[in-house]
């Protein structure tokens, strides 16, 4: 069985690069040190025997590669590893032909030094690629839809990489919607709003960060029944006139919990104060609704972005997999959890 071995989509064979061995690919984690104690009046250790926690994967992959002269090969290997040049992780996969792939969200874990040797008139080099990867248990789904629905529940945190080079951190009650025709923005996890203390129905901008323009609006809503919500964000301007600053898609809300947010390029300075409005599909007021957790944060790209339109799609659920709940999409799960 042959092995097709890619970082951010780009076959190692474009550079060249052969993979002779692999060593912490499939293997199994290092568990976490547990917490033990000691007690005078009794033998042995006690031991936390709660559930095992896991150190990061680290991977070594011994590679090589071979050229017509030293200046080719050098380019060749200089040109693969500036595939690691960036402040984000980036998508290594494994594809068994006939198989299912494995994925992984990796950074480069120390420097790769190419030794050369020429050979029957042929230049020969070969390194050992150093990976961690940070986060390392995961799901991990597979989708050709350019469009779709991701939510579940979970306590933690997780990261959903999405496989065009972006991510989001999901927490509670996710629910999203996936455009692979335009990135995803993470956000800052720090609102930037507050309950005015005049009216609780307005809520005041504490500070503005001059060098963001995109933000996200977000608010959790408790529905007694399941119905197409949109998310109305009114802004007030400093001349006392208001207008609609955002307004969401329609999202699937359900009994209970929902999350409902949208991403917007706005112009902070121009508004004071915004209010939240969540109506159903036909602009009604929703009876028995209740709005929780206003907020508004800076976001941004994290990562680079690739047009994935038409492709098959890899995505990559990690934190604590084990604890999500209610896990809802029409993208098909490949792995339960490696």
């Amino acid at each position: 069985m042959g092995l097709k071995w890619s970082i951010n989509g780009r076959d190692f064979s474009e550079f060249g690069i052969n993979v002779q061995d692999s060593k912490g690919v499939l293997d199994g984690l290092k568990p976490r040190e547990r917490n033990s104690y000691t007690w005078a009046e009794y033998h042995g250790k006690q031991y936390d025997l709660s559930k095992p926690f896991y150190e990061a994967r680290e991977l070594e992959l011994q590679c090589w590669l071979r050229a017509s002269d030293s200046n080719r090969l050098t380019e060749n290997f200089n040109s693969f590893i500036s595939l690691f040049d960036t402040r984000s992780t980036k998508r290594f996969t494994i594809e068994p032909f006939g198989n299912k792939e494995y994925a992984y969200e990796v950074l480069l874990n120390g420097p790769a030094e190419l030794t050369k040797e020429f050979r029957d008139g042929i230049m020969y080099g070969s390194f050992t690629l150093k990976l961690i990867e940070p986060n390392p248990i995961k799901k991990i789904l597979k989708t050709t839809l350019d469009t779709f629905k991701l939510s579940y529940e979970i306590d933690s945190e997780t990261g959903i990489f999405f496989g065009d080079g972006t991510k989001q951190t999901g927490r509670g009650n996710v629910s999203l919607t996936k455009d692979y025709s335009m990135p995803s923005y993470e956000n800052s996890g720090l609102s930037i709003i507050s309950a005015s203390g005049v009216n609780n129905q307005y809520f005041e901008v504490n500070y503005t960060n001059e060098d963001s323009t995109v933000y996200q609006f977000s608010v959790e809503v408790d529905l007694e029944l399941p119905k197409n919500i949109k998310l109305y964000v009114i802004g007030r301007k400093l001349d006392n006139t208001y207008e609609a600053v955002a307004v969401s898609t329609i999202n699937e809300g359900i009994t209970g919990k929902n999350l409902i947010s949208v991403l917007k390029a706005v112009n902070m300075d121009d508004y004071g104060k915004f209010i939240y409005k969540v109506l159903d599909s036909d602009g009604n007021e929703i009876p028995g609704i209740e709005y929780v957790n206003p907020r508004i944060e800076t976001a941004e790209v994290v990562g680079e972005w690739q047009n994935m339109l038409g492709k098959e799609k890899i995505i990559i659920i990690a934190g604590n997999i084990e604890d999500v709940k209610n896990l809802q999409t029409p993208a098909e799960i490949i792995w339960e959890k490696i």
